[in-house]
């Protein structure tokens, strides 16, 4: 095999092995919280904190990966990324709950490093199939969470070791960084790696400088409105499908159908995104889509499972092709850094408000009218954002 082509597998090897850790803990926590709350005598708050903590954290270090990344090396940063996420499983299997929390702060971080430089590393080593590659890599992340959250109940009826339970269940999500590592560690012996000395020799890029450019906040605000449709509805779903009238075994396929709803975007859109990289129309059908889930719901909601099934194919579809701008809209890795850690940064940040303000005004108007209106107008603006920034144009023009 000859050397290109190997080290470009390894290196496509690397990056699905990471984006199987960039979802998968974060969604595991949530099919063994109620064993949580009742071994560590969590108040409900307290437990709401904890799922939220996450994205928290995406929204609090995201921006500054890419000052991390300049420092230490793309592929060192990313390298500790992995370390972080294994302490922090470690950590959070612990079985005490200040070591719940600080394991969930560190795979947090991981993942926030992770998801800002993977687009990055995508731009290097694949700059002429950057839609593709992202698609690909975004199902990866979805196999990663969908076997990680089914596993945990089984997993927590097991003992190994004498372990059983909530902790040991969470403590299995070990074997998706471990494999990880044993991509990453062995390319931090090449001094001389392409995406180090190629990331050294440009220009560098802040992130203060892209806050002037439209272009950049046109993809910031497509990735972050649509992420905020996305947590708004799956953080409420069970409980709105409930007060629709479904039961609470209905409502929980239904939530698992969106779940894996979001899995399907990365394959059906390959053979799309791979012919050319103006997808203008097709993020603005995505986009729309939503809305159009969301509307249906609310009024036509005999029918919950289309119409969720719809938002979460449509929803992830437009954030596999958004986050590929990052990509297509910049000219270099420094410009691609800068925007994926300008535009997760922000994005998760908004992301991280949706449910407690949905929640907010379901409580005061006693009713999902409201709520679920205001998500499908969030997805109206983000159509917009999403097809000005499906334009054929860079951050930096």
């Amino acid at each position: 095999m000859r050397a290109p082509l190997r080290a470009s597998i390894l290196i496509m090897l690397g990056i699905l092995f990471l984006a199987l850790n960039l979802r998968g803990p974060f969604t595991s926590l949530a099919p063994v919280l109620a064993q949580i709350m009742h071994d560590l005598s969590l108040a409900s708050s307290a437990a709401g904190f904890l799922t939220a903590l996450p994205l928290l954290t995406f929204a609090l270090f995201s921006p500054l990966v890419t000052q991390l990344s300049r420092r230490l090396g793309l592929e060192p940063s990313l390298l500790l990324a992995l370390i972080l996420i294994t302490l922090g499983i470690t950590l959070r299997s612990w079985g005490a709950i200040s070591t719940l929390y600080l394991g969930t702060i560190l795979i947090g971080i991981g993942i926030a490093i992770g998801n800002v430089l993977l687009p990055v590393v995508v731009k290097i080593n694949f700059p002429t199939r950057i839609a593709t590659v992202t698609s690909i890599y975004i199902f990866t992340m979805g196999i990663g969470s969908t076997l990680s959250s089914s596993l945990m109940v089984p997993f927590s009826e097991l003992t190994i070791f004498s372990s059983t339970g909530w902790q040991l269940a969470l403590f299995m999500n070990l074997l998706f960084p471990i494999l990880a590592l044993t991509i990453w560690l062995p390319r931090l012996r090449n001094k001389t790696s392409r995406v180090n000395n190629q990331q050294n020799n440009e220009d560098t890029t802040s992130m203060r400088s892209l806050l002037k450019s439209p272009v950049a906040w046109q993809v910031t605000l497509a990735l972050g409105l649509n992420s905020f449709t996305f947590y708004s509805l799956a953080g409420w779903l069970p409980k709105i499908l409930s007060d629709l009238g479904y039961s609470e075994i209905d409502a929980g396929y239904i939530y698992g159908f969106l779940q894996f709803s979001t899995m399907v975007p990365g394959l059906l859109l390959l053979p799309i995104l791979g012919r050319k990289n103006n997808q203008q129309w097709l993020i603005t059908l995505c986009a729309f889509s939503v809305f159009i889930g969301l509307i249906g719901l609310l009024y036509l909601s005999d029918y919950a499972i289309f119409w969720v099934g719809l938002f979460g194919l449509a929803n992830c579809s437009t954030f596999i092709i958004a986050l590929s701008f990052v990509g297509l809209r910049t000219s270099n890795a420094s410009q691609a850094g800068a925007l994926s850690g300008m535009s997760q940064g922000i994005g998760y940040a908004l992301a991280a408000t949706g449910p407690t303000i949905v929640g907010q005004i379901h409580a005061q108007s006693e009713s999902w009218t409201i709520p679920i209106l205001l998500i499908a107008a969030v997805a109206l603006i983000c159509t917009f954002f999403a097809a000005l920034a499906a334009r054929d144009k860079k951050v930096m023009d």
